[in-house]
């Protein structure tokens, strides 16, 4: 950008120098070279918009292109977000899924371990010998 606009500033400077130069080595009335210099005048500033103008476009385009660049990363980011918040979560469910089963199992064997101990001291008790 700063090259376009270094670029189009040497433009007009070349353009005033050339017209100042061919203006002293011109010889016309004075009349006439007024007439040169506002003809001159008028293309510079022709010029000068036509210039502006294709800058303006161009970064209107360019801005364009970044909006839309910026909203695809932008929905790109909330897809992967949302892909990888649905892979939390069904480990999440899966890990405590497994709690629960672990615990109705360890429940279960320390229900089986309590009765067992439980039984085995009431026949030993039971049947062991007179005090």
């Amino acid at each position: 950008m700063a090259e376009k606009r270094e670029f189009l500033l040497g433009m007009c400077i070349g353009s005033a120098i050339g017209a100042a130069v061919a203006l002293l080595y011109a010889p016309q009335a004075g009349e006439d070279t007024r007439d040169l210099i506002r003809q001159k005048t008028t293309d510079a500033k022709e010029k000068v918009a036509e210039v502006a103008g294709t800058v303006k476009t161009t970064v209107a385009e360019r801005a364009d292109t970044v909006k839309s660049s910026a909203a695809e990363l932008v929905d790109k980011g909330r897809g992967f977000v949302e892909s990888k918040k649905a892979q939390v979560t069904a480990a999440v469910d899966a890990g405590k899924q497994a709690f629960t089963q672990k615990k109705s199992e360890l429940e279960a064997d320390v229900s089986d371990d309590l009765e067992a101990s439980l039984g085995s001291a009431s026949s030993s008790n039971a049947g062991g010998s007179p005090a």
